[in-house]
Order: C-alpha cells, then sequence, then structure tokens
C-alpha cells in the first residue's frame, strides 16, 4: 500500500461526512475534556506522552470525534500514525504526508489558511528530526493546530524542546488510576487493580498468563526493545533488560548503586545514563532523599518505582500486596506535586514528602496501624511543622496528633493534600 492510501485509509471522514471514530463511544479517560480544551483553544503544539497501551490513541481518536461532532469541517482533520511496519520512519514521510493533505485534500495555500486545521501525528517519536519539520510549518502559518503524541517522555529530546521552545505544551496521560479502572468496567477489587489493572485492554483480558505477557511482551518489551533502541541508537539493549529486571524486585527499597554495578558489570557513569533513559522512557521514576547537604552520600539516596503497579506481578515470586500499594501511592502523587521526596536519616524513614505542601506522606497498607507506626512520622512533623498522611488498608482510630490524617489508600486520587 502507498502512502496516499494509506493515509485515506487512516483519515476515513473525508469521504464519509458522517463517519465519527468508533472510539468516540468508548468511556473517557480523566484527562478528555482539558485535552479538548487545549487542541480547540491553544495555539501551541500539544504533546501527549505516556507509557505504550495506555490509551493514546484512543484518546486521539475521540478528541477528532469531538472535534467532527462540534462542526470543524472534516478535510481540515489529518491524522496519521507512524507506528505501523509498512510505513518508512524517515523524515520525508511527514513532509509527504503534509503535502498530500495540503495540496489533495485541503486544496488550499498554506499562506492564506485563516481557519484552524487540526494536524494529528501519533506515534511521531518513531521518526528522526520531526520537531525540525513541525516547527517550520508551526511558524509558518499558526492557525495550523499540531497533536502530537510519542509513547515515552524520550522523543522530548533536549534538542527537541530547545527547538520548540515557547511553542509546545506537554501532557501525559498515566495508566489507569482506580477510579478509571472502575468506570472501564473493572471489578472494584482494589487488590485485583493492583496486579493487572492499570491497561485498559488488560479489562479484556481474562487468561492471567495473557495478561502476563501483555504487560511484559505488548509494554515493556515494546518500549526496551523498540522506543529506546530507535530514539537513542543504543546497541546494548540486553544491559537495558538487565537493569530494569534487577530494579523491579526492588520496588520502595533505597536502591544502592554500588550493588548494581557489580551485579550488572557496568560502570558508574553508564549505570547512571542507563537510569536516565529508563527514566525518561516513563517505566521508572525516581524519589530522591530530602535529607543531607545537596552534594552528601544521604541526599544521593534514592528509591526507583515502576511506573505501574500491574509491573510487580510479572515477578517469578509474589509481591506483597504493601509493595504494590506504595507504587501505586507514588504513581498518583507523581501526578499531584511538582516536587517529591523521601526522607531517610540514621534508620528513620518516610515514604514521601511534599515540602511545596508542607505534607509528610506514610503508606501503611495493613489491616491495624501500631503507635510506632507514627514515630518517626510524628517526630518529623513537629520538627518541620508539617501535616502528615497515613493512607491505610481501613479506617483507623484517630492518630496520636491532630496534625496526622488516615486515609484509605484507595481514596488517594480525590482526597485534599494539604
Amino acid at each position: 500500500m502507498n502512502l496516499s492510501d494509506l493515509i485515506l485509509l487512516q483519515n476515513p471522514w473525508w469521504h464519509d461526512p458522517s463517519f465519527v471514530p468508533p472510539e468516540h463511544r468508548l468511556p473517557r479517560r480523566m484527562i478528555a475534556s482539558s485535552l479538548l480544551q487545549d487542541i480547540q483553544n491553544l495555539k501551541q503544539i500539544t504533546s501527549l506522552t505516556g507509557l505504550r497501551r495506555t490509551g493514546k490513541s484512543t484518546l486521539l481518536k475521540q478528541s477528532i470525534g469531538d472535534l467532527l461532532k462540534t462542526g470543524t469541517p472534516a478535510k481540515r482533520i489529518l491524522y496519521f500514525s507512524f507506528d505501523q511496519p509498512t510505513v518508512l520512519e524517515t523524515p520525508q514521510t511527514i513532509e509527504t504526508t503534509l503535502s498530500i493533505f495540503f495540496d489533495m485534500i485541503l486544496k488550499e495555500p498554506l499562506h492564506r489558511i485563516r481557519q484552524p486545521i487540526y494536524i494529528v501525528l501519533d506515534e511521531v517519536q518513531l521518526v528522526p528530526m520531526w520537531q525540525d519539520i513541525v516547527k517550520r510549518y508551526y511558524d509558518l502559518n499558526q492557525k495550523l493546530k499540531f497533536i502530537i503524541s510519542g509513547s515515552a517522555a524520550l522523543f522530548l529530546s533536549r534538542h527537541a524542546k530547545e527547538s520548540l521552545a515557547g511553542r509546545l505544551l506537554e501532557r501525559q496521560l498515566p495508566p489507569l488510576s482506580f477510579a478509571e479502572y472502575r468506570r472501564l468496567g473493572g471489578t472494584g477489587d482494589f487488590s485485583a487493580y493492583l496486579s493487572f489493572g492499570q491497561f485498559p485492554e488488560l479489562l479484556e483480558i481474562a487468561d492471567p498468563a495473557k495478561k502476563t505477557e501483555y504487560l511484559k511482551d505488548g509494554v515493556i518489551g515494546k518500549i526496551l526493545e523498540v522506543d529506546i533502541v530507535k530514539t537513542h541508537g543504543i546497541r546494548k539493549i540486553v544491559d537495558f533488560e538487565r537493569l530494569f529486571w534487577a530494579l523491579l524486585p526492588n520496588a520502595g527499597q533505597i536502591i544502592r548503586s554500588t550493588n548494581l554495578m557489580a551485579d550488572l558489570a557496568i560502570k558508574k557513569a553508564t549505570l547512571f545514563t542507563y537510569l536516565t533513559i529508563l527514566e525518561q522512557s516513563l517505566l521508572i521514576h525516581k524519589v530522591v532523599n530530602i535529607s543531607g547537604s545537596f552534594r552528601s552520600e544521604k541526599r544521593l539516596l534514592r528509591k526507583l518505582y515502576p511506573a505501574s503497579a500491574n509491573f510487580l506481578s510479572l515477578l517469578p515470586e509474589p509481591v506483597s500486596i504493601g509493595f504494590a500499594a506504595e507504587t501505586y501511592a507514588a504513581m498518583v502523587l507523581k501526578q499531584r506535586a511538582r516536587q517529591m521526596f523521601l526522607f531517610h536519616e540514621r534508620g528513620r524513614e518516610i515514604d514521601f514528602i511534599v515540602p511545596e505542601k508542607k505534607l509528610a506522606i506514610e503508606i501503611k497498607y495493613q489491616s491495624s496501624i501500631r503507635p510506632d507506626d507514627y514515630k518517626t512520622l510524628l517526630s518529623y512533623i513537629t520538627k518541620k511543622r508539617y501535616r502528615g498522611i497515613v493512607f491505610t488498608k481501613y479506617p483507623q482510630s484517630p492518630p496520636p496528633d491532630d496534625a496526622i490524617r488516615c486515609i484509605p489508600l484507595e481514596d488517594i486520587e480525590s482526597c485534599e493534600l494539604s
């Protein structure tokens, strides 16, 4: 199939005015309305990033359906996905796609365009130098509204951000929240959600073995073996695979870089370069220690969490639900706080510190909390004049101080952080 035919196939609304993408009828993610507002009201390029299989393409098709439903002429919307085996991942593919659209479909000279044109480029990170082409068209006519997506933050490299400075607004689509999981038809069982409930298509798979295969090959494997390789030109992909699978059992624990360097037989500089790339790929995120001076060894202590608690279900040995719960909490808090740290000093530890909110947070996903469980938290908030939250499994009896609240972890998405 040549490129012209492929473009026509991906834009059926051009030849059928009544066509609306079938994705338009599916339940919406929480960011759907705000994304549509960005698309309709802001001239800047809208970027949507997120792990593979979180539903970015579905969300983009839903936005296209909304535009069509609200009267946008069909031929003023272009959608093209680069994540197809028949598409050549070259800058010329973007150039040719845009030329075909302007010359054969829109039939309107670029400099005369006065009404918005919506150009949706899905999985554009697969194409080298995409940012230079998008920037050129954006600067020629700002009635061209570009919406771009990528399966990782990798495609928004430093060069891309510098090139598009002032022209780009970023949004990230995380794995399903617990509320979204229930709205999409999940069982409402929190433990089931933590095991296999954070990706929309997992809700349609009954066989646990198939769920495991989906996560391992369709999500993690694609990022490690395709996205990182193509974006960074990494040859020793086996090192990335070994590093990721070595980190996974240690979710929520202090990472000792010397141990990782010895186990993987790699140098310190290489280790931290690889960790940075894994974080940019959105597979993991780090939380560093707030204690100690900027350059001290204590300050360099860190925990690394997988981007989804579901990834812990891939480990050969079962992981306690407490680790999965803490991983989930880290995911939600990362979306709600600009900066988040851990506290670790002289054997004392607090899971999360949010300085902007003057808040210290502990995850105690257990049936009951003993007085000793509050000890470090109470000492810290008293000294810092912070408030504390303990996220628990069940509602608890009143904590030992009015500055501490106990909240069921299932309510973390909706609770006020203060």
